[in-house]
């Protein structure tokens, strides 16, 4: 009898090697922030994946909990703050490379 073979295993674009797997994802070219994909220790130097983000590489200021947001680029006070291309708040004080961005520095447009 004839059997069909087993489904593969969903593959993502994080599935590589262990050692360069993508350590958070940036959904849209516009996009100011990066969300993480695990979490991550402060010091760390990511590996930022998806949309304008071609071998981007960030360190880490602070501890980052997995889904939690870091900056790719320093965010002036006032600046809008862009996640999934879509601004979602603005900068409560000047956000550095590699910054958790979170309620402590972002006033949050769904907030108001």
């Amino acid at each position: 009898m004839n059997r069909p073979d087993p489904p593969h295993p969903a593959q993502s674009h994080t599935d590589a090697p262990a050692g360069d797997a993508a350590q958070a994802l940036v959904l849209h070219a516009h996009d100011n922030v990066a969300t993480a994909l695990r979490a991550l220790d402060a010091g760390s130097q990511v590996r930022v994946h998806g949309a304008g983000a071609a071998d981007t590489r960030v360190t880490l200021r602070e501890p980052m909990a997995l889904c939690h947001k870091f900056a790719l680029r320093a965010i002036a006070q006032g600046e809008v703050v862009v996640k999934y291309g879509e601004a979602i708040g603005r900068a409560t004080r000047a956000i550095d490379v590699g910054e958790h961005v979170h309620t402590h520095n972002l006033m949050s447009a769904r907030a108001r």
